[in-house]
């Protein structure tokens, strides 16, 4: 799992992290040094960023993908017959009132401090073919969208049709796009061709909750390989309280921002000879799992990506660690350690069907696994939903008793009718053992 100990000895398409109390920030008056050798620029991100409630995982992920910004397109990886690049689409899920425009505004200084803040494109599109113009002209840009959601529910609009489709196609292909023609009318003032002279290597970061993300999926999102491209960290509740946010650390920009200066300069192919066997073991027990998934319609897609993104996480976690592009068996360990917790969380969400309403049913098995073998009487399954209407509720509810996932006991009571409990089916067995007079319907 991605924990502070995990990140620094060991090792996000997505990446479950667990929260729980943690200490404050210190404010540190020391400079730390610059040294390469005794620094790792995900680790000295997190202690720089770490002001905020969010917890450090969302920092690291950020870290992550600063450094895949700065490697694209200068450094690639040639994996066999299949060439990739260090294209990283990084989303960071959480709750609200987790501070997310805060959180991804915490890079800029590092950024600005490294010469590196051309890279950020800061551009809104109007259309499609604005989409295709802005990157023939700017190939290499980092995007840094504070609420994804946002941005699809834009690209569901008619003016731009097929253009979600052709972005994802950009992701990792080497290939220059067509150029894109317009109908010639024989006046001046045609519309002129967009010709791309390369092929454009993107690195996006956004934010988001889980709620507005799904409000803005299709299923043809995960099956057409538009969301398993993406790298999804998956924070829950930061499990501590800061009344009043403190500053980063002054004195941390400056070695973060020659490590990310560093980054920019290294070109090539990155070596990963000396990690394959470790990379093959992983492969040979990961790729039946996701096989063995009821609905693998949709698994397989995220195994084809997270196969390619253990790959480029080496890589980064090497630079972040030592600045080069020989990847050692620890920097591999700890993609393969993330990759764990990104399996999790892909095996948690394809239940969802990557849907609002697979979403809202999987929220109502949840509240009802949570109530462990006693089970969910239908008073406190109303209160916790009270805020849909009652006909949602009814079909979501009959959805999982069809499904076999939740099932409802009758509680027979003295002087009173039978009360209703649903109990997750999971847990059936223990609930009968606890209550066996209770009736199943």
């Amino acid at each position: 799992m991605m924990t502070q100990t995990g990140e620094r000895a060991g090792g996000a398409v997505m990446a479950t992290v667990p929260s729980g109390p943690m200490p404050p920030p210190q404010d540190s008056t020391v400079a730390p040094t610059a040294d390469p050798r005794k620094s790792d620029f995900i680790s000295d991100y997190a202690e720089y960023a770490d002001v905020l409630e969010a917890p450090r995982e969302a920092h690291e992920a950020v870290a992550v993908s600063l450094l895949a910004a700065v490697l694209n397109p200068h450094v690639k990886i040639e994996h066999g017959a299949l060439p990739l690049s260090l294209d990283l689409w990084t989303l960071v899920l959480s709750g609200s009132g987790l501070g997310r425009n805060t959180l991804v505004s915490l890079a800029y200084p590092i950024l600005d401090a490294s010469g590196q803040s051309a890279l950020i494109r800061r551009a809104t599109w109007g259309s499609g073919p604005a989409l295709y113009q802005d990157l023939a002209q700017n190939p290499t840009a980092l995007f840094i969208w504070p609420e994804l959601s946002q941005i699809l529910k834009n690209l569901k609009q008619s003016q731009f049709i097929a253009a979600k489709e052709w972005l994802t196609d950009r992701f990792d292909n080497t290939r220059v796009p067509d150029e894109v023609r317009y109908r010639a009318t024989g006046q001046p003032n045609n519309t002129p061709f967009i010709v791309f002279s390369e092929a454009p290597r993107l690195n996006i970061l956004a934010t988001s909750s889980m709620e507005w993300l799904v409000a803005n999926l299709e299923r043809e999102d995960t099956t057409g390989g538009f969301l398993p491209r993406w790298f999804i960290v998956h924070v829950t509740e930061p499990g501590r309280v800061i009344p009043k946010p403190q500053k980063p650390n002054p004195l941390l920009v400056k070695p973060l921002a020659d490590h990310l200066d560093r980054a920019s300069k290294l070109t090539g192919v990155a070596d990963l000879s000396g990690v394959e066997d470790q990379y093959a073991d992983w492969y040979r027990q990961a790729s039946p799992r996701f096989e063995q998934q009821p609905n693998r319609d949709m698994a397989t897609p995220f195994f084809s990506r997270l196969r390619s993104l253990v790959l480029k996480l080496a890589v980064i976690f090497e630079v972040s660690a030592t600045c080069s592009l020989s990847v050692s068996a620890a920097s591999m360990q700890r993609a393969l350690l993330r990759a764990d917790s990104i399996e999790q969380t892909i095996f948690r969400l394809l239940p969802t069907g990557m849907t609002a309403e697979g979403f809202a049913v999987d929220k109502i098995e949840q509240r009802i696994r949570q109530a462990g073998p006693p089970g969910l009487s239908q008073s406190e399954l109303t209160r916790a939903f009270q805020g849909g209407k009652h006909r949602d509720r009814v079909e979501r509810l009959k959805t999982l008793i069809q499904a076999g996932r939740v099932c409802v006991y009758q509680r027979h009571q003295t002087g009173g009718r039978p009360a209703a409990f649903f109990v997750h089916c999971d847990l059936a067995a223990q609930h009968q053992q606890d209550f066996p007079n209770d009736t199943l319907q």
